[in-house]
């Protein structure tokens, strides 16, 4: 049979599709993950693996097979915290869920706040949710539901309210708690110099996609933290474009407008996702029609 005719039924085709969203979820996790050296050095055994497989090196694919158990333990071991991550959204993707549509005024609310606690100088940190689940990493404070104003947001973080050293946590323009605790990271190439405030926000952002604001009671600065980085902010007009843009991110889509952004994000991702899928399928399935 020519290599060129063999015959690729349409449960071939959903078979690689599958595998290709599988390997573009895994490349797009290992591009966010703080821990990449470790993702490069599992693609590099797993890529040696398939050369011994093609090579027929049956001592070095006994040991990977002896040692199957341990290396999965280690990934669950290492990867824990995003692997608790991914299936957090994967149950929120299959949980039809209606999202509250932020209130038009939000950002100017947020940034005119940030900018008098700046001036002050009193100490500030705002998260504004995201898509991700944060009931997990809150811990402690009171629960409020009020609706975002700068009157409230000053009030909280006045020196002399119970929460003012806690985290306030907006949702679709309401403020839903207030003087809760962060995780803190664990990054200290970028913590040494940073104090528990920006590196509780800095420790959210590297576990959900919320954002997160720092006002700094020392210096008066602001700093803005998403996905697992913080930078200070010098103007207003920046923070309030940042703001518009997340809130734009995070609104509720139609379908069109999903598919759309589904089309146009991580293209080198998906693309090397089909092309792992197929050569996965040839490897594995494909060669055997060819004589």
């Amino acid at each position: 049979m020519n290599m060129m005719n063999f015959p690729v039924r349409p449960a071939d085709m959903m078979d690689m599709a599958v595998v290709a969203l599988l390997i573009y979820g895994l490349l797009v996790w290992f591009k966010q993950t703080r821990t990449a050296f470790v993702v490069k050095g599992l693609l590099i055994l797993m890529g040696v693996y398939l050369l011994a497989r093609v090579m027929g090196m049956y001592m070095t694919i006994l040991i990977f097979k002896g040692f199957v158990a341990i290396f999965i333990i280690a990934v669950v071991v290492i990867f824990q915290e995003e692997l608790r991550s991914i299936f957090e959204r994967i149950a929120v993707w299959s949980i039809v869920r209606p999202r509250q549509q932020a209130a038009p005024q939000e950002p100017d609310i947020l940034a005119r706040a940030l900018s008098d606690l700046a001036r002050d100088k009193v100490g500030a940190l705002i998260v504004m949710r995201g898509r991700d689940p944060l009931d997990r990493h809150l811990e402690g404070g009171w629960d409020l539901h009020g609706e975002l104003s700068e009157a409230l947001i000053e009030s909280i973080f006045d020196s002399h309210s119970l929460g003012h050293d806690g985290a306030m946590i907006v949702e679709g323009g309401r403020v839903t708690h207030f003087g809760v605790h962060l995780p803190l990271s664990k990054d200290f190439s970028k913590i040494t110099h940073m104090g528990l405030r920006h590196t509780a926000a800095l420790g959210l952002c590297e576990r959900t996609d919320a954002l997160c604001l720092a006002v700094s009671q020392e210096r008066g600065v602001i700093s803005v933290g998403r996905r697992g980085d913080l930078k200070q902010i010098d103007n207003l007009q920046d923070l309030h474009r940042l703001l518009e843009d997340f809130l734009r991110d995070i609104a509720p889509r139609t379908p069109r407008q999903s598919l759309l952004s589904f089309l146009t994000h991580n293209t080198r991702e998906k693309a090397l996702a089909v092309g792992m899928s197929a050569l996965l399928w040839w490897f594995f399935i494909g060669h055997r029609f060819v004589p």
